[in-house]
């Protein structure tokens, strides 16, 4: 899968002006929620390990206890996955598909091209736009657009309205 941002001219109309465009930011947070279940994960990954080194180490003779001992320590790295999904996994894969995102308004509507995927709300009266955590979340009816983490959401959003009063 290639890293390459879509090209905004290919998905134009005819006669349609583009009138600005832009991408998310690099760099993307590991939310706190996250951090905390991934805490959590650690910590009882830690607990699973010392158990099962202490089974060990004292009763690691008998042969249940060993069968126990195995499944601790496969626990273990099972929440050791989960663990390392939470916190780097998802977030390299979210950072490449920003890498592949790219946000455009033109005189006829809003899109959001995102690798093969291709989202669009048409300019109207209908349009909403409000600024959420460094982002734009578009309404129009029962479409809906966000255009996540831009560098200055407040001129994204005049340059938006704009374009709608243009348009009427």
């Amino acid at each position: 899968m290639s890293d390459v941002r879509p090209d905004i001219s290919k998905a134009l109309e005819a006669g349609e002006s583009l009138v600005w465009q832009g991408h998310p930011k690099p760099g993307r947070p590991i939310s706190r929620r996250a951090n905390l279940i991934a805490f959590l994960l650690y910590s009882a990954t830690i607990l699973l390990l010392l158990i099962a080194y202490f089974l060990g180490i004292y009763r690691g003779h008998i042969e249940t206890v060993r069968l126990l001992i195995y499944g601790l320590i496969g626990t273990a790295a099972f929440l050791t996955y989960m663990g390392l999904k939470l916190t780097l996994l998802d977030r390299r894969y979210a950072r490449s598909r920003d890498r592949r995102t790219a946000y455009a308004i033109t005189d006829r509507r809003v899109l959001s091209l995102a690798g093969p995927y291709r989202t669009e709300v048409a300019l109207g009266p209908a349009l909403s736009a409000e600024i959420r955590s460094g982002g734009l979340d578009i309404a129009a009816g029962e479409t809906r657009l966000r255009l996540d983490r831009l560098d200055d959401a407040k001129a994204v959003r005049e340059i938006l309205l704009g374009a709608i009063a243009d348009r009427t």
